[in-house]
C-alpha cells in the first residue's frame, strides 16, 4: 500500500552503480531504511542530489511493516534552500544539526511533534535573516523536550544548581560532576528562557558557550547512549 509522507534525508551511501540505500526521517513512519533505485543514473528523473543530507522531500513510499528495507515509488523536494547551502555559518550549523539528529533520532516508530520540530528549524534556519551564536545551544535545550529528557524550569535562588542526571535544579552541589556551577546554571536558565530563534544572543562569551556545548554534551551523553559529537570543533572555528 502506498502512502503519501514528508522526509528528512539522514544519510545516503552508494549501492551498485545506478542506486543509493537512504535513511530517511519520515513523518507517518519514523526512521526508515530505503534503497532509491536508479537515482543514479544519467536519465534519472529524480536524481541523486535529492539525497543530500537534510533534504526535505515528498515522498510516495510502499511500506510494509518490518521490512528492512523500503521503496519509494517516488519524491520530489518539498523545499528548495535558498541561504543555508551559502551562508558558511549556516552550512556548519546544518552540519551541526544533522550529527545530532542523527545521533538521537535513531528508532523506527512515528514521532510527529518531533518531525515537525525537525522540519520547522530547517525552514527556519534556512530563512532567518541573521543566526545568533547560541543557535547549537538552544536547538540542543528544545530538541531535548521531544526526546523526553527536558531540564525541569525549577531554577531559583534556593536551588541554583542544574543537576544532569535528574534533570533538575538542586540547592546543594552533591555530585560536582555531574552539576554545574551556580554561575553555569543561571546561564542554562537564561537558555531555557529564550527564542530558539531570537534576534539576541543570550550567552556574553564565546568562552560560556564552548563550556555549555561540553556540557550540554555530558548532559546528553547521560540519557542517549553512545552519544558522541565530531562537529562542535568544526563549529567552534567559525564562532565568535
Amino acid at each position: 500500500m502506498y502512502h503519501k509522507t514528508k522526509g528528512i534525508v539522514l544519510h545516503t551511501i552508494k549501492y551498485s552503480e545506478t542506486s543509493v540505500i537512504a535513511k530517511i526521517y519520515t513523518e507517518k513512519f519514523g526512521l526508515l531504511t530505503f534503497i532509491v533505485k536508479g537515482v543514479r543514473s544519467a536519465k534519472a528523473k529524480s536524481k541523486a542530489s535529492l539525497m543530500q543530507p537534510l533534504t526535505l522531500l515528498q515522498m510516495e513510499v510502499n511500506y510494509r511493516e518490518h521490512r528492512n528495507m523500503q521503496f519509494a515509488k517516488e519524491f520530489s523536494r518539498e523545499y528548495n534552500y535558498h541561504s543555508l547551502p551559502f551562508d558558511t555559518l549556516k552550512s556548519t550549523m546544518a552540519v551541526f544539526l544533522l550529527e545530532v539528529i542523527t545521533k538521537t533520532v535513531r528508532e523506527p516508530e512515528p514521532n510527529e511533534d518531533l518531525f515537525e520540530f525537525l522540519y520547522s528549524v530547517l525552514l527556519q534556519l534556512d530563512t532567518a535573516e541573521k543566526l545568533h551564536a547560541d543557535f547549537h545551544l538552544l536547538f540542543m535545550l528544545h530538541l531535548s523536550q521531544y526526546l523526553g529528557f527536558a531540564p525541569h524550569r525549577n531554577f531559583s535562588e534556593a536551588e541554583p544548581y542544574f543537576e544532569m542526571q535528574e534533570g533538575v535544579f538542586v540547592s546543594k552541589s552533591l555530585h560536582p560532576t555531574y552539576t554545574l556551577s551556580s554561575a553555569e546554571s543561571k546561564l542554562l536558565h537564561n537558555l531555557m528562557e529564550a527564542h530558539l530563534f531570537g534576534r539576541d544572543t543570550v550567552l556574553p562569551l564565546r568562552a560560556d558557550r564552548k563550556q555549555m556545548l561540553a556540557s550540554l554534551i555530558k548532559f546528553y551523553q547521560l540519557h542517549i547512549e553512545n552519544f558522541n559529537l565530531r562537529s562542535p570543533e568544526i563549529l567552534e572555528e567559525i564562532l565568535h
